[in-house]
């Protein structure tokens, strides 16, 4: 006789394939949205911090490049002809060339008016202008306020002068840092 075969049940082992519920979704996406948002700020603020530190270097350039032109033109002047306010410097310069004719260089501080072009948190300009054959005028520095000082022995400072300094004095108030930056340049 034969055995009559056991019977097996028939199990079917499912998986539990469980997905994500709606509130682990939303938990998700408020967490990616705060992080996306945290990024975008910290770039933001990247961007504003390297555009600052450009115009502070900007800004910078522009004073030394000022300075270096002024105590090139003090320094190429005719120790004749020579006259100077607080608010400027008149020179004569001979020619590059060794020629006869001469230059006029003068550097006068003038007013800004914001509205009008000017840069926010400027009230003055450094213009330099040349007269020659050609007249060039050219803006060398922008600032709070600008003073010149002059020294006919090299200890007192006055704000005018007839004749060629022994010594001059810069003082420039740079916009939007309350900061002065004054150069001393001996010329003779």
């Amino acid at each position: 006789m034969m055995a009559a075969p056991l019977a097996t049940p028939s199990v079917t082992f499912r998986l539990a394939s469980r997905g994500m519920t709606l509130v682990e979704i939303l938990i998700a996406l408020a967490i990616a949205s705060l992080m996306t948002l945290t990024g975008w700020r910290a770039i933001d603020a990247l961007q504003s911090s390297r555009d600052q530190v450009q115009a502070d270097a900007t800004q910078w350039q522009q004073f030394d490049d000022f300075f270096v032109t002024l105590e090139a033109d003090l320094r190429r002047a005719s120790l004749s002809e020579f006259s100077g306010s607080e608010s400027g410097m008149s020179l004569l310069q001979p020619a590059a060339d060794g020629g006869p004719a001469m230059t006029t260089v003068r550097y006068r501080v003038t007013g800004v008016d914001s509205a009008n072009g000017g840069l926010p948190g400027v009230s003055t300009r450094v213009w330099r202008e040349a007269t020659g054959a050609v007249t060039n005028r050219t803006p060398m520095a922008d600032a709070l306020t600008v003073s010149f000082a002059y020294s006919a022995d090299g200890i007192r400072f006055d704000a005018t002068s007839g004749e060629y300094p022994r010594a001059l004095r810069v003082v420039l108030a740079v916009p939007g840092t309350g900061a002065t930056v004054e150069r001393l340049l001996a010329l003779r």
